[in-house]
């Protein structure tokens, strides 16, 4: 039995006292109390192996003896897959557990019902559902007075608000959330609540209330004996403390986080402090004394290929050196930051590429299993129908061959369906380094070349996009008002890019509700880029782009209409340029949009439309889309 996670004596000696209890074999309601209490303390001190196998073993003797479906076991399940970021296989437990609650006529049953329902709903990216199963929950466990439930309803509307981008009523829940739960017994979920609300602080500038937070989580970890939470949180605290230019606490906190990180052997949390610890004396001037630190950030980064502190380590060196005049190291460092961003792109494509081709190979084994068991299923019945009489036999054999055939064929549609995603996915995983690679084109040496107010701001946007793109490349299709933040800021890098050689404009009707219509990932991005790229950069004087989306019945038409040189002048200089590629990103776009008709049943097109003026001259570009509607 592992217990490595339950690190203090207190938790030892209360997982022993469980043990003991067990050894004397009491009843079968004792037992499955004792494992639940066991899979508890393992969650809550990051034991979530021995929770999962624990838990079900409670599941599986509640089961046994009769007592019906034991919700905390399910939802300690459940939350130790969460845990381990089994996600699939922890929103794969809820359905059987809702049909085996909806067969009860207990009350509190049917309030559960509803939390684990909401559950699902949110898991599935069904938020209306998910907040009106949740709402239910919370007044019917409040009615009965079930504490417990209604706090588990708050906690999830909670996340369904964060899905959302509703970081006030994610707030408002979570802190409701933490006046009903009893915080010693849900440590794992008080411990995320309270780093999600700090988080939630800092993010509206509202640090020192941030710092407070933060505090409370940190001597609750600490009385815990979680050190390494609490190594975690102190590396919140500094960063506040910092944020607020109060260096002198920043560094004090730092270093206490450091000496902690060193004991428990965090060699990540060591680079970030002496990361930050270096950043501190560079603000102060103190620049031999800041290399010193920053040089042994660098040491133990390498040490455990730490691409994402390497990147912005040499960033801020680079800054460094820029702010000291000595623009050659300055150099050397940004190049050595671009050389680690690309390196951290790389790998993450990779991992995305590889999980999705496992994942992929694994239902293909599945699904070749299972057409396997139906041809020996079928074979087998056809050999026991050999004793029977001949019209019989052939009355048998006609009837399963048909229904193998009609299963072969379902099995088949659905794997094909499943592959359509997976290509999908494959393909919306190479717009990431496309899209990023020629970002990075356009703001190479940008600091060398402009003062440091717009250098900072023009990094700031294009870190916040390169987040926000990761983050969207995630999900098949995202809500329109993510996608519309992503195309904003390309927008605003594009403007300041080419010295503001053309103005944009992104109209939405009112009647799209953009938190709950998706439109596939970066779907409308590549179509801007070549209207700016191969439209707006030829034309002389001033250009202009607009973007509007307007709700037609079933589906959104997207237009992007600019006053570019057209594309028979465009297509004209990129021969005269010998450029004959054609756009990877449109490419890209066209094949999803097959693929996207194909997995969804729906019909989305693409109109080009050659604009002219009075004259019959070009006069720009217009690009109409029809959006089907997905929720």
């Amino acid at each position: 039995m592992c217990l490595l996670a339950c690190s203090t004596a207190e938790t030892i000696a209360q997982t022993d006292s469980l043990y003991a209890v067990l050894a004397r074999n009491p009843s079968d309601s004792v037992r499955v109390q004792c494992y639940q209490e066991l899979s508890r303390y393992y969650l809550n001190h990051r034991g979530y192996d021995s929770a999962v196998i624990i838990a079900r073993r409670g599941i599986d003797l509640s089961e046994k003896a009769g007592f019906g479906p034991n919700t905390e076991l399910h939802r300690l399940l459940i939350n130790a897959h969460d845990a381990k970021m089994e996600y699939r296989e922890s929103r794969d437990l809820i359905p059987p557990l809702i049909e085996k609650l909806e067969s009860s006529n207990d009350q509190k049953d049917k309030a559960w019902l509803s939390v684990f329902e909401g559950s699902y709903y949110y898991r599935s990216g069904e938020f209306t559902k998910s907040i009106e199963a949740f709402e239910k929950a919370r007044l019917l466990a409040g009615e009965l007075e079930m504490q417990d439930a209604v706090a588990q309803a708050y906690l999830g509307l909670a996340r369904v608000y964060y899905g959302l981008g509703d970081y006030e009523l994610e707030s408002i829940h979570y802190k409701r959330y933490l006046e009903l739960v009893d915080m010693k017994r849900e440590k794992y979920a008080v411990y995320f609540v309270l780093t999600r609300l700090g988080d939630i602080q800092r993010e509206k500038g509202n640090i020192k209330e941030g710092i407070e937070t933060y505090y409370t989580l940190a001597n609750l970890a600490k009385k815990a004996g979680d050190t390494l939470r609490v190594a975690n949180t102190l590396n919140r605290i500094a960063w506040g403390y910092y944020q607020l230019g109060e260096l002198e606490k920043s560094l004090e906190v730092y270093q206490k986080d450091l000496e902690i990180s060193r004991q428990i052997g965090s060699k990540e949390l060591i680079a970030n402090c002496l990361g930050n610890i270096g950043n501190i004396y560079r603000d102060w001037n103190y620049f031999e004394k800041a290399i010193e630190y920053y040089n042994l950030s660098i040491e133990t980064s390498k040490e455990i290929r730490d691409m994402f502190n390497l990147s912005w380590l040499h960033k801020d060196i680079s800054k460094m050196y820029a702010n000291m005049g000595r623009f050659e190291m300055a150099y050397e460092n940004q190049v050595l930051h671009s050389a680690y961003n690309d390196t951290l792109m790389s790998e993450n494509y990779g991992r995305q590429l590889l999980q999705a081709r496992n994942q992929y190979e694994q239902e293909k084994n599945e699904q070749e299993l299972e057409l396997m068991q139906l041809r020996l299923q079928r074979n087998n019945y056809l050999l026991y129908g050999f004793g029977g009489l001949s019209l019989l036999i052939i009355v048998i054999a006609l009837l399963f061959i048909r229904a193998g055939r009609q299963r072969t064929r379902q099995r088949i549609e659905a794997m094909n369906h499943k592959v359509s995603d997976l290509t999908q996915k494959n393909l919306r995983a190479q717009m990431n380094p496309h899209f990023i690679f020629n970002t990075l084109n356009s703001i190479q040496y940008y600091v060398f070349e402009n003062d440091r107010i717009a250098s900072n701001n023009y990094m700031t946007k294009f870190a916040k996009l390169i987040r926000k793109t990761l983050e969207n490349s995630e999900h098949p299709a995202i809500p329109i008002h993510e996608e519309v933040d992503a195309l904003e800021l390309y927008l605003e890098l594009e403007s300041l890019r080419f010295k503001k050689k053309f103005e944009w404009k992104i109209d939405i009707d009112e009647d799209i509700d953009t938190y709950m219509y998706k439109i596939p990932t970066m779907l409308i991005q590549p179509f801007v880029e070549n209207s700016i790229g191969h439209g707006l950069m030829h034309k002389e004087g001033k250009g202009y782009i607009s973007i509007s989306m307007k709700l037609e019945d079933d589906f959104i038409r997207c237009t992007i209409e600019d006053n570019g040189v057209g594309r028979e002048k465009a297509m004209e200089i990129r021969n005269s340029k010998n450029e004959n590629h054609r756009s990877l990103g449109t490419s890209i776009t066209e094949s999803r949009l097959r693929l996207v008709n194909s997995l969804y049943g729906k019909s989305m097109k693409v109109k080009y439309t050659d604009l002219k003026d009075a004259d019959g001259k070009p006069a720009g570009t217009r690009v109409e889309l029809s959006i089907p509607i997905i929720t």
